[in-house]
């Protein structure tokens, strides 16, 4: 028997029967429901499907498969062991093949732009703060910011926002 095992026998023997009946009750009481791999893999599998998913619509989709409700806190615990974190997606502008090409013109016609040229153009910095519902994440792999699959189109319709 190493030594850290007989360092707690010595404190565990020194308890009254009551008081080890209380630290188990209240290891068993405190402690939540543990999930298999197999519903761990369940969850994450869904939030791969839908990577827009709330993570209160993923505990909605999972609970009626699962047969019993999962915590948010478990929920969020398995999505990040499966290495899925809840970040901001990249937003993109729905372009048009028109814009595009608009946009490769304007590009190629001042590519050879000099310095003196560009410190005639002023870029604003405009921070815009939205006041709507959407908290604008997906859950994704680290690293996989640019992968299309977790990019979301912005709204180019007024929404409630505010601009700085």
């Amino acid at each position: 028997m190493d030594m850290p095992l007989r360092r707690f026998r010595r404190r565990y023997e020194q308890l009254s029967q009551f008081e080890r009946g209380r630290i188990i009750g209240m290891m068993e009481a405190g402690r939540p429901r543990q999930t298999s791999h197999r519903e761990d893999s369940h969850i994450v599998r869904n939030a791969r499907v839908q990577p827009t998913a709330s993570s209160a619509a993923i505990q909605a989709q999972v609970a009626p498969s699962l047969g019993a409700p999962v915590s948010l806190r478990t929920l969020r615990r398995c999505l990040t062991e499966g290495h899925l974190g809840s970040r901001r997606p990249l937003r993109v502008l729905p372009l048009t093949p028109t814009h595009r090409r608009l946009r490769l013109e304007w590009c190629h016609a001042r590519r050879n732009w000099t310095a003196a040229e560009w410190n005639q153009v002023v870029f604003s910095d405009v921070s815009r703060f939205n006041l709507s519902i959407d908290d604008n994440r997906v859950w994704r792999p680290r690293g996989e910011r640019l992968n299309p699959a977790f990019a979301l189109q912005r709204h180019t319709a007024p929404i409630a926002s505010v601009t700085v």
